[in-house]
């Protein structure tokens, strides 16, 4: 995925005021999906950067994939970034608006990467630790890096803490080093 978080932010906040005053967030999280998907495609990229085609027919190609799926306002989302050439962040902005969604309703989505396999015990006690510190529901992915040697990496939203072997060794390779 690429970075443009802050090209993707406006875009993701306004759907997001626009799809929680309408009590339609579930269909905008599906429809955002859809839009990352398609536009992750292959294909699509492909013809996303064609300089040939102009704005009103990337967006047509869109509109005819995704056919029926798409309410108005969708569709007109997708209007909207073919206009302004943002097609390509579709990606990020589905991303920004979960985030933003995730924190109105007071959850976060946590990622843990461990050297060893944790056990049910150990993912429960991080899950009530992250919960105690972060101050609302965590919802953990764990996953397996045996290059950390020992120890976890925690990523929940802009929170990332390290506490793994590996960079506890980097670090003392730098103090030692000076």
């Amino acid at each position: 995925m690429t970075d443009f978080t802050t090209a993707a932010r406006p875009y993701a906040n306004a759907v997001y005021d626009l799809a929680h005053e309408t009590s339609a967030l579930d269909s905008w999280s599906d429809a955002l999906a859809n839009l990352a998907n398609v536009v992750a495609d292959a294909q699509m990229k492909l013809a996303l950067d064609d300089p040939e085609l102009g704005s009103g027919q990337k967006a047509e190609l869109i509109l005819q994939v995704l056919g029926d799926k798409l309410n108005q306002q969708q569709q007109n989302l997708v209007k909207l970034m073919a206009e302004n050439g943002r097609l390509k962040i579709m990606q990020d902005v589905q991303q920004q608006f979960e985030i933003a969604r995730a924190r109105a309703e007071n959850k976060i989505e946590a990622q843990v990467v461990s050297a060893f396999e944790l056990s049910p015990e150990q993912t429960s006690e991080l899950v009530n630790t992250l919960k105690n510190k972060l101050g609302c529901d965590v919802t953990l992915t764990a996953t397996v890096d045996e290059s950390l040697i020992g120890g976890v990496v925690i990523k929940a939203g802009d929170t990332i803490i390290d506490a793994s072997m590996k960079s506890q060794l980097e670090s003392l390779a730098l103090s030692l080093g000076r």
